[in-house]
């Protein structure tokens, strides 16, 4: 379960099962915590003209690590093709993330938009993101907060979201 506002740190992966494989490794070592339940596995996800397939691995106490694997030619492998495996996005969450980024539109930081994206896959969640120039090089996803629940996400039981 993501604790706090940082939520995670999503890397772009030319393939995920090796991904998975080698941060397990690295994990072992530098954060065994991470490791005491299954990563939280989403075989496809976002839209269809840019959908991936990710793993996060849950962190009891602090940040998670997510590992996003492109699926098709769309935005992120044209991404990964040019700059080859790298920072995806860094995760905030934000019990009203849309009013989150009116806020930092407001104060001049660029979002993607003030409306938040959905997914049918998750349909409780919403998200926007801060832009690569504004962050100075990563985007910065605004999200509900989210738990680890038998291998997949679900709002926490005290979200007041939709």
């Amino acid at each position: 379960m993501a604790q706090g506002a940082l939520a995670h740190i999503a890397l772009l992966v030319r393939d995920l099962d090796k991904a998975v494989e080698d941060w397990t490794r690295i994990l072992t070592v530098l954060d065994p915590d991470q490791l005491l339940e299954p990563p939280v596995i989403m075989p496809r996800f976002g839209p269809e003209s840019d959908p991936v397939r990710w793993a996060t691995f849950i962190c009891p106490g602090g940040a998670e690590i997510q590992l996003v694997e492109p699926l098709g030619e769309g935005g992120r492998a044209q991404h990964l093709a040019k700059h080859g495996e790298c920072v995806d996005h860094i995760a905030f969450v934000h019990p009203d993330p849309a009013a989150a980024a009116r806020a930092l539109d407001a104060a001049g930081v660029e979002v993607t938009s003030t409306e938040l994206a959905t997914d049918d896959r998750l349909p409780w969640q919403g998200w926007t993101f801060v832009t690569e120039d504004a962050a100075h090089g990563a985007r910065v996803e605004i999200a509900y907060p989210y738990v680890a629940v038998d291998g997949h996400w679900e709002p926490p039981a005290d979200a007041g979201q939709a």
